[in-house]
């Protein structure tokens, strides 16, 4: 990873440790939550007798979900040593060590063994990806063949608002968001096959509507500087609305995408 890609992914990687975040998107940290994430897995293939790769796992809540109810066993990893920190911990308290493992790693260089996992996710996090080809050509590795993957995320239609490229942009993970044709194109150049995309804008209403009401609590409360939530967002009302303004024109919408390794 070349400075400016590491600066970057650090950046990233600080701002989702952030208290603020989890309290905004709840521990799933991505539209949809779990049930989005259920979806995702049984479009992906993922069974008992999967061995699964959560990229960019954030605190490990996919990888406990498909543990206990898909019965996989699963490898999160994360380029955040204190997310990776609490997912281990989380595991620990939920009895699944035995089902779970989690370890800091760079999206962009994977430290795994060529053909080693069946299933790969990666939710709401690939759009952050500095170089989104190389992080995609380093799953394909690590994939078996025929191996699948599913991938989450925010897709774009038109330019992003200027309203919509401050931090609170970038937790939503709106700002570096690609088109569907352009998910399609980098899957299929990094050597997937078999490309389903379906849009599921349903989930970014409840996103917009839980995170102003937190919002409000956290006004209304006056708890953020006593609980560690306390973070310049400007002005997240006209953010949100803006957001919601765009999302209705169709500027942007929501995707789960699935795909065989060939």
């Amino acid at each position: 990873m070349n400075p400016a890609n590491q600066s970057l992914a650090s950046c990233c990687a600080e701002l989702y440790e952030l208290p603020i975040v989890e309290y905004l998107l709840g521990q799933s940290f991505h539209p949809g939550g779990t049930k989005l994430t259920r979806q995702l897995a049984t479009a992906s293939l993922v069974s008992p007798n999967s061995r699964v790769l959560d990229v960019a796992c954030g605190s490990g809540s996919t990888a406990r979900l498909l543990a206990a109810n898909f019965g996989a066993t699963v490898t999160g990893c994360d380029y955040s040593s204190v997310n990776i920190e609490r997912a281990r911990q989380a595991s620990h308290t939920a009895g699944l060590n035995h089902k779970t493992q989690f370890l800091r790693a760079d999206a962009e260089q994977l430290p795994f063994a060529a053909e080693s996992f069946d299933v790969a996710l990666c939710e709401c996090s690939l759009c952050l990806f500095e170089d989104m080809d190389t992080s995609l050509q380093g799953i394909h590795a690590v994939l078996k063949p025929g191996g699948r993957i599913g991938i989450s995320d925010f897709f774009l239609n038109a330019p992003v608002p200027d309203s919509l490229d401050g931090l609170l942009g970038r937790v939503l993970c709106v700002a570096a968001a690609r088109s569907v044709d352009g998910y399609r194109d980098v899957l299929s150049r990094t050597g997937f096959e078999y490309i389903r995309i379906r849009k599921v804008n349903w989930t970014l209403a409840d996103m917009i509507q839980r995170i102003r009401h937190r919002l409000t609590l956290l006004a209304t409360a006056n708890v953020a500087a006593n609980t560690g939530l306390s973070v310049d967002f400007g002005d997240p009302a006209a953010v949100l609305a803006d957001l919601e303004q765009f999302i209705a024109s169709g500027g942007a919408g929501y995707l789960i995408a699935t795909a065989r390794r060939s």
